[in-house]
């Protein structure tokens, strides 16, 4: 007997989601969502994004600590 099959992505937790709607406005900063969105623990949520979600992001030194965070 096979197994019922579900395609459906698992949902985003909330951080993560809140994340992913600001990536599809346009690039971000750390300090942007560190100030903006109040996401302290945000380089976990780009690992959740991309291993949990197989949503693919790309991070691009800026200099002085800053990084520019998009979707790929």
């Amino acid at each position: 007997m096979q197994t019922e099959l579900s395609f459906n992505k698992p949902t985003l937790s909330p951080q993560c989601q809140k994340l992913y709607n600001r990536l599809l406005q346009g690039s971000i900063l750390n300090t942007q969502i560190r100030d903006e969105l109040q996401l302290l623990e945000y380089r976990r949520r780009f690992k959740d994004l991309r291993d949990k979600y197989g949503i693919p992001t790309e991070k691009k030194p800026k200099g002085n600590g800053v990084y520019e965070y998009r979707l790929t």
